[in-house]
């Protein structure tokens, strides 16, 4: 099951008074309101069931996870460590309030791609590289792919399958 959470603009308001206090000009406030969440939310909300069964993360964190990720070029485990140590990566990642415990692990990266497939995964893609294109200030640099191999994550998959005999 997946219900869509309403995107709240206030960061971290209540717990340490952040909200005010986070610098706008930072790269990764930038690149979220440069993401089209939205778009992003109604994809990934296709791969669940409505109405049944334990309500799934956040589209918001688990893609903002997955773009940490990408951008960092980091495990899945360092990704979510990003995201503990760092009030702006969980604003990024849609948060209110500054989380002091673990909001998630590094599981549930692995089983979204399985479960979102290469077809989501390659839109995330190209929404980063649309929002990285179109705002040059943004000050990120992708890991050159080449076309050829089918980027990062199709070679993760063709990866991930050779070990599991796919």
């Amino acid at each position: 099951m997946y219900r869509t959470e309403r995107f709240n603009p206030t960061l971290f308001g209540r717990l340490f008074h952040l909200g005010d206090k986070l610098d706008g000009a930072n790269r990764w406030l930038k690149l979220a309101d440069a993401l089209p969440w939205e778009k992003i939310d109604e994809a990934y909300g296709r791969h669940f069931a409505a109405g049944y069964g334990r309500p799934a993360k956040d589209s918001r964190l688990v893609c903002g996870l997955l773009l940490v990720k990408r951008l960092k070029n980091v495990s899945d485990e360092d990704a979510v460590l990003e995201f503990m140590e760092s009030p702006y990566v969980q604003a990024f990642c849609g948060q209110e309030y500054f989380a002091l415990e673990d909001v998630t692990n590094p599981g549930i990266l692995s089983e979204r791609r399985k479960r979102l497939g290469p077809e989501f995964i390659a839109l995330l893609d190209s929404e980063l590289e649309a929002a990285l294109k179109n705002d040059k200030a943004l000050d990120f640099h992708l890991p050159r792919v080449p076309r050829a191999a089918g980027g990062f994550w199709s070679r993760l998959f063709e990866k991930a399958g050779s070990l599991f005999g796919r």
